[in-house]
């Protein structure tokens, strides 16, 4: 079990009632920062200090796309010492939020195999969020992060889906790549990640490799939907094409609150389709 030389529990929003009471406002961005100190002296911190802290280095750099070799050779050009030092997780992240978030992530799935450690890395991510002064954005939930949008939605339309997909690994890779693009406002690629977990879906319950377009009125007949919720489904089907047909000119211009719209009703479409399958 990982072990924390600091204490990270005891000042739950001690900070946050402090700046209350003296009428103190924080900015989102230097409370992320935060945020991602206390990780590096927690999660990273520890981690580093395990004997075989080499290979998760060089597992997560292969799973980032970074040469291990290169970034070990750099770090000890100028060292004198017989050790080969290896670089700190922190070389990978520089302090940015997005970047430690998808370390965190990687170190989660690292440790797949050693459910204490990722409880215990959950722990740690837990507690440093909840000693943030406001709400970062993000939720925690079984070794990923996710943007918060509405919270009841996001529990229905969101997490649930999330673990409705579980019988259809592809098309729940792919939702889960349409929440990382929209965290990093790739909006774009929210709406063809979106749309290719419906595809995915309906060909799944249809049997067949057809596009989404193609497999319209099958889906239409599997689902026994109404006019309204036909009208609605093509709906969804005209905006991702008509988006990909014209997504140079829309990628600068696409309105944000309708790319969380259509990430939300991609999850109410999901629940609709895997629940026909139970009928």
């Amino acid at each position: 079990m990982l072990k924390s030389k600091i204490l990270i529990s005891g000042g739950k929003n001690i900070l946050k009632r402090f700046n209350k009471r003296f009428g103190i406002e924080e900015s989102l961005g230097e409370e992320q920062i935060r945020f991602v100190q206390r990780i590096n002296q927690t999660i990273f911190e520890n981690i580093q200090e395990r004997n075989e802290y080499e290979k998760v280095f060089r597992t997560v750099c292969y799973w980032l796309g970074k040469n291990a070799d290169d970034r070990i050779l750099d770090h000890n050009r100028y060292s004198y010492d017989v050790k080969i030092l290896v670089p700190t997780l922190r070389t990978l992240t520089n302090d940015d939020l997005l970047q430690t978030l998808k370390i965190l992530e990687l170190l989660y799935r690292y440790f797949n195999k050693e459910p204490e450690r990722q409880r215990q890395i959950s722990r740690w991510v837990e507690v440093a969020l909840s000693n943030t002064t406001m709400d970062l954005e993000v939720t925690w939930k079984d070794g990923m992060f996710y943007p918060n949008g509405a919270k009841i939605l996001d529990k229905k339309l969101i997490e649930d889906p999330i673990d409705w997909l579980d019988e259809f690994p592809d098309e729940k890779k792919d939702f889960e790549n349409a929440l990382s693009h929209y965290m990093k406002k790739n909006y774009g690629d929210v709406v063809s990640n979106c749309y290719l977990v419906i595809e995915g879906l309906a060909r799944k319950i249809l049997n067949n490799k057809k596009t989404l377009s193609n497999n319209r009125e099958e889906l239409f007949k599997k689902l026994k939907l109404s006019q309204s919720w036909k009208s609605l489904l093509n709906n969804y089907m005209n905006y991702a094409n008509e988006f990909k047909r014209h997504a140079s000119d829309e990628r600068h211009s696409i309105d944000p609150q309708e790319v969380e719209a259509f990430l939300y009703l991609t999850g109410l479409l999901a629940r609709l389709i895997i629940q026909s399958e139970k009928v």
